[in-house]
């Protein structure tokens, strides 16, 4: 096993004894039932849940992403099942990607080995057909066009296509969460955008989001990728550098009024949780601490897996837990 997984494994097995739901931050009771047994191979309820969501964009996006995690293991069984059934087809070519970026890894290129990126690839470029079929079949679904956009990023397919498959993605919901998220991954520095053009997105996002919509967080969440690309490699030096980031008059105004735009008058929504991580994370480093404690007061023990608290240390489940003791929401 490489050093990088060795700390990845060691990172995981702390998080784990800061007993928070590392993953989890989203609310559906129903997809909190299901997933336990759509992990141990049990297939059918996952897809009546994601047949249930149809013509709610938000929930169907949801579901969709948390259950091909859920069965990134089975996507033979799902490829059995899926047949002719668009939702069976969406499930497959997602749990696809998921599993192609499970045996990719989190780790930068530079780090993973040529035969690993080849099984990456082969398995990726299997989740193309069937996200292709479900958007064919379900012709006003966003949704596989949201997957599209990961496979297109992974298979470095380039911005033409991306751009493309944007277009058709916000032609059919223009202010899709899993979407924009999708979206800013592709404007990052990292794939195919640059600090400029991601954070003119996100606050082209802002400006065209529905009051009470969480889609505003989408500028924290481009304010976190371009943080964590500048901060050091190690937890202190990454603190330092975010609360310098977040510290910015600037930088805090726009957030302030983003999540004005969202919390004066906010609508139910699946992700409200991981919003309120990413505004209220922005907020505790820039050292605004009454708003943060209003945003995080209400997380609970549900953190989002990645950003914002991975931008501030290996083991982002404990840092969020100390977020929370230090303003005093224990």
């Amino acid at each position: 096993m490489s050093l990088i997984r060795v700390i990845s494994a060691v990172a995981d097995l702390l998080d784990k004894t800061s007993r928070m739901r590392m993953g989890k931050a989203w609310e559906d009771p129903a997809l909190d039932l299901a997933l336990p047994q759509v992990k141990a191979g049990r297939l059918p309820h996952g897809l009546e849940l994601i047949k249930q969501a149809r013509g709610n964009n938000e929930l169907r996006a949801l579901r969709v992403e948390k259950l091909a995690e859920a069965a990134a293991a089975h996507t033979g069984a799902l490829s059995r099942q899926a047949q002719d059934d668009p939702d069976a087809l969406l499930w497959l070519g997602a749990a696809r990607i998921k599993h192609a970026w499970d045996i990719r890894g989190g780790s930068f290129a530079k780090y993973v080995r040529a035969n690993r990126f080849q099984s990456f690839w082969q398995v990726l470029a299997e989740a193309e057909a069937p996200l292709r079929q479900a958007a064919q079949a379900l012709p006003e679904d966003p949704v596989p066009w949201g997957h599209l956009q990961w496979h297109a990023i992974g298979m470095s397919s380039g911005r033409d296509e991306l751009d493309t498959i944007w277009k058709e993605l916000t032609a059919r919901d223009p202010h899709l969460y899993a979407g924009h998220h999708g979206r800013a991954q592709a404007l990052c520095a990292k794939w195919y955008g640059s600090h400029r053009e991601l954070l003119a997105f996100a606050h082209e996002s802002v400006a065209s989001a529905p009051p009470g919509d969480p889609v505003t967080a989408i500028l924290a969440l481009a304010h976190f990728e371009i943080a964590w690309s500048k901060n050091g490699d190690s937890d202190r030096s990454a603190q330092d550098g975010l609360e310098a980031y977040f510290g910015d008059s600037d930088v805090a105004g726009a957030l302030s009024r983003a999540a004005d735009k969202w919390r004066d008058d906010p609508r139910p929504h699946p992700r409200s949780l991981e919003a309120a991580h990413l505004f209220g994370a922005a907020f505790y480093f820039g050292g605004h601490l009454r708003r943060a404690q209003g945003f995080l007061g209400e997380t609970g023990r549900r953190v989002p897996e990645i950003l914002p608290w991975a931008a501030a240390s290996i083991t982002p489940g404990r840092r969020y837990a100390r977020a929370v003791r230090d303003l005093g929401l224990t």
